[in-house]
C-alpha cells in the first residue's frame, strides 16, 4: 500500500476523505463558511437581550456605577474588552481599575486577567519584550487549575509573541500544550484560545488549510461561549485564508459579510478595522483594482499611525510599495520599502527586514543604482544567513553589518582620493586576505573531514536500505507459498484484552500480530498517528501497548513510529527513482511528520545526516557519469 503521490493536491485530498478530522468535520469548505456565518447571524438577532455578553458600552458603564465588590471588578474588565480595538487609552485606563480594586479586596483572579490585559495592550502596541515578560509572570501564577481562563488567555498570548517573533518551533509547542490541556479537561473556553493561537501560528507559516481549520473550530466555541468580541478577527482571518485557498472573488464575499455584520453591531474599532482595511487592499491590488486598494490602504496607514500600531505598520508600508511597483511609480516604492526596514527594526521584526531588503536589492539593481543593491544584498545576506534565535542577537548581526557596509564604502573612497593611504589600505587588506585564508583552510579541513564521515554514513544508510528491500522481497514471496496459517479467534483476542488484567504471553502476543497487521498497511503514514490512536485500531489500552513496544521493539512508541516512518521512505527512495526529485517538504509530509524540524530530526537521530544530504547524494548517484 503506497500513500506516497507525486501531486501535494492530490495528497490533501486523501487527507480531505481519508482523514477529515485534520481539517473540520463539514461538508465541503463553502458549507463551513456558511453555516457558521448562519450562525453568527442568529446570534446578532438577540444583541438586544444579552447586552452585556456584547459588551454594550452604555450598559456597561450604569452597571458599573451599580456594583460592587468583585462584580465590579468583572464590569470594569468586559469595559476594558469592549474599548480593546476601539480605543486603548480606554481600554488601559478600565482596566487599571480593574486591577486597583482587585489589590484592594483581594480578588486573585482579577488581578490575574488585569495583569493578562496589560500584557496584551504591550503586544498590540509591538513591544514584544515587554508582553512577553508581564505574561510568563502572569503564567506562573495563572494555573489551568485555579484558573483556566486566564491561563488560556496567557499561553495564547506567548503564542502569538513567539509567532511574531519568528520563534514558530515555541510558538507551535506552545500552542499543541494549550490544545493537549483542552483535549484532556474538555473546557471549551480552553480550546478557543488553542485553536487561536495555533490558527495564527498557521496563517503566518502559509499552511492556510491547516490555519482555517483552527480557525473554524475556535469560531465555533467563539459562538458558543458568545465571545462577541472575537467575531469580529475571525471572520477577518476567514477572508485572509479564503483568498489564499478560494481565490479574491470568494475573499471579497467574505469580507462583504464582516462590513454587513459591522452595520448590525457596533464597530470593531480601530485595531481590527485595521487590518481588515490591510488585507481588503491586499486582495484589490491582486486583481489590479488600483484605486480601491488605495482607498483601503490610505485608511489603514492613517489608523495605524494614530493608534500606534507598531507590529502593523511595516506590512502597511510594505503593501504601499508593492501598490507603488503596480502602478510603475519605483520611486515611491523604494521609498516604502526601506520606510517598512526602518519601522521592523523599530520592533524587531526580522522577517521583514530580510523580505524588505531582498526586494531593494534587486529594485536598485534593476535601476543600476549598484551601491544602494550592494548594500541591501549584503543585509538580506546578514539576516538570512544568521544562525542567531534571539532578537537582541539579530539586531546586532544588523548594526554591524551596516556598520561593515559603511566601512567598505568610506575605505573606498578614500582610496580613490589618497594615495598614500592607498598603500596602508592594500596593506591592511592583504593581512585581512592571509587570515581569512587561514581560516579558510581550516574551515575547509572541517568540512571535508564532516563530508567524509556524512559519505560513510550515507553508505552504511543505503546498505541498509537494500537490505531492507531485499528481505521485502524475500518476505513478500514467502507469503505467496504460504497455505492457511491457524489463527486466534479474533472475538476470544478482544475478549482477552478487555478482560486480563495483567500482560501476559499471549496478550503480548495479540498485540504484536495486530501491531504486524498495521505496520503492513503502513499506518505510521497517518499524521495523526499517536499511542492513543493505535491502541484504539488495535482494541486495546494505550498503557498495554505502550509496555509491548517497549519490552519487544526495546524503543519507546515515538522512537518506533520514527522508526517505522524512516525505514519505509529508505525503500521507498530506492524503489522510485522519481521520488526523491519532490521538495523535502513533501517527502516529510508523505512519511506522515507535520513538520519539516521534526522529520529532519527524526532522520538525522536514525541514521546519522541529514535527510537533505542523503536525498542530494542520491540524486548524485542516480546521474550519468560522464565517460
Amino acid at each position: 500500500m503506497h500513500l506516497l503521490y507525486p501531486k501535494t493536491s492530490i495528497f490533501f485530498l486523501l487527507i480531505f476523505f481519508v482523514c477529515p478530522s485534520m481539517v473540520y468535520p463539514q461538508k465541503t469548505y463553502n458549507d463551513s463558511i456558511n453555516t457558521y456565518f448562519g450562525q453568527i447571524e442568529d446570534l446578532l438577532k438577540k444583541s438586544k437581550d444579552h447586552k452585556e455578553d456584547f459588551l454594550d458600552i452604555d450598559f456597561l458603564l450604569d452597571k458599573q456605577e451599580r456594583v460592587s465588590g468583585t462584580e465590579k471588578v468583572c464590569t470594569l474588565l468586559k469595559l476594558y474588552s469592549a474599548y480593546a480595538y476601539k480605543s486603548l487609552e480606554n481600554a488601559r485606563s478600565y482596566n487599571q481599575k480593574a486591577l486597583q480594586l482587585s489589590e484592594n479586596i483581594g480578588y486573585v483572579k482579577g488581578e490575574l486577567s488585569a495583569k493578562f490585559n496589560e500584557a496584551y495592550l504591550l503586544f498590540v502596541n509591538g513591544q514584544f519584550n515587554e508582553a512577553m515578560l508581564l505574561a510568563e509572570n502572569v503564567s506562573r501564577k495563572a494555573t489551568f487549575e485555579n484558573y483556566p481562563e486566564v491561563h488560556a488567555d496567557t499561553y495564547a498570548l506567548i503564542s502569538y509573541i513567539h509567532t511574531e517573533r519568528g520563534e514558530y518551533d515555541m510558538a507551535l509547542e506552545t500552542g499543541l500544550r494549550l490544545l493537549d490541556i483542552a483535549e484532556k479537561s474538555q473546557n471549551e473556553y480552553l480550546f478557543m484560545r488553542a485553536s487561536a493561537a495555533l490558527s495564527h501560528y498557521y496563517l503566518r507559516m502559509e499552511n492556510y488549510r491547516m490555519a482555517l481549520s483552527y480557525c473554524l473550530k475556535g469560531l465555533h466555541y467563539v459562538i458558543r461561549l458568545k465571545k462577541i468580541q472575537f467575531i469580529f478577527p475571525k471572520i477577518d482571518e476567514i477572508g485572509r485564508m479564503t483568498a489564499k485557498l478560494e481565490g479574491a472573488e470568494k475573499a471579497l464575499e467574505v469580507y462583504s459579510f464582516y462590513l454587513d455584520v459591522e452595520k448590525k453591531i457596533a464597530s470593531p474599532g480601530s485595531y481590527i478595522q485595521s487590518i481588515v482595511y490591510m488585507n481588503i487592499a491586499d486582495i484589490y491590488i491582486s486583481t489590479n483594482q488600483y484605486e480601491k486598494a488605495q482607498e483601503y490602504l490610505t485608511q489603514a496607514l492613517e489608523l495605524n499611525y494614530q493608534n500606534n500600531y507598531r507590529f502593523r505598520i511595516p506590512r502597511a508600508l510594505i503593501l504601499q510599495a508593492e501598490l507603488f511597483l503596480k502602478t510603475k511609480d519605483t520611486t515611491n516604492a523604494l521609498l516604502y520599502y526601506e520606510k517598512s526596514i526602518d519601522a521592523a527594526k523599530d520592533i524587531n521584526a526580522f522577517d521583514v527586514v530580510k523580505t524588505s531588503s531582498a526586494i531593494l536589492a534587486n529594485l536598485y539593481e534593476k535601476t543600476n543604482q549598484l551601491s544602494k543593491a550592494y548594500e541591501y544584498n549584503t543585509l538580506h545576506k546578514a539576516i538570512r544567513d544568521s544562525l542567531f534565535s534571539n532578537e537582541k542577537e539579530q539586531k546586532i548581526v544588523i548594526l554591524e553589518t551596516r556598520r561593515k557596509i559603511k566601512e567598505v564604502t568610506q575605505k573606498q573612497k578614500i582610496l580613490e582620493l589618497e594615495n598614500e593611504t592607498q598603500k596602508a589600505r592594500y596593506n591592511t587588506i592583504i593581512i585581512v586576505l592571509v587570515f581569512i585564508l587561514l581560516i579558510g583552510s581550516f574551515g575547509a579541513y572541517a568540512y571535508f573531514k564532516v563530508r567524509n564521515k556524512n559519505r560513510l554514513l550515507y553508505r552504511k544508510t543505503i546498505e541498509l536500505a537494500q537490505v531492507q528491500v531485499s528481505m521485502r522481497q524475500k518476505l513478500q514471496q514467502l507469503e505467496t507459498k504460504e497455505t492457511k496459517v491457524s489463527e486466534i479467534d479474533p472475538s476470544e483476542d478482544d475478549r482477552r484484552l478487555k478482560t486480563s488484567k495483567t500482560l501476559d504471553d499471549t496478550i503480548t502476543n495479540i498485540i504484536l500480530k495486530r501491531l504486524d497487521t498495521l505496520e503492513q498497511e503502513h499506518f505510521f503514514l497517518d499524521h495523526s498517528c499517536s499511542l492513543r490512536e493505535v491502541a484504539k485500531q488495535l482494541k486495546t489500552n494505550p498503557k498495554y501497548l505502550s509496555q509491548v513496544v517497549n519490552q519487544e521493539k526495546r524503543m519507546s512508541f515515538s522512537n518506533y513510529i520514527n522508526e517505522l516512518r524512516i525505514g519505509y521512505l529508505l525503500t521507498f527512495l530506492l524503489e522510485d527513482p522519481d521520488f526523491k526529485y519532490n521538495k523535502l517538504s513533501y517527502i516529510a509530509t508523505c512519511v506522515g511528520y507535520n513538520n519539516l524540524n521534526t522529520f529532519n530530526a527524526a532522520f538525522k537521530k536514525r541514521q546519522g545526516i541529514l535527510p537533505s544530504f542523503f536525498i542530494n547524494e542520491l540524486i548524485q548517484e542516480s546521474k550519468p557519469k560522464k565517460v
